[in-house]
């Protein structure tokens, strides 16, 4: 079986295996959908999933994070009322 072409879809036109990554402002005109080959078990194509990650941040504190946390000033006491 030949691979689907990508082809820009409406929400009506999607089909079963095709790629949800909008495109554009859904309140303005052309908004659509990539419609290209999903990954198996995913909702998008492959540019569009690898597309779809934020790196991850590092659990180790930057230096910079702990020189500001060593060097940062202690809060003010509270006044009685």
């Amino acid at each position: 079986m030949a691979e689907k072409t990508a082809k820009c879809k409406t929400l009506l036109d999607l089909e079963a295996t095709d790629c949800r990554w909008p495109v554009g402002d859904p309140r303005q005109d052309g908004f659509h959908f990539c419609g290209a080959q999903q990954v198996l078990g995913r909702p998008y194509c492959i540019a569009h999933w690898q597309m779809s990650f934020v790196p991850g941040k590092s659990r180790q504190p930057s230096v910079t994070a702990a020189l500001a946390a060593a060097t940062a000033l202690p809060a003010p006491a509270k006044r009685a009322a």
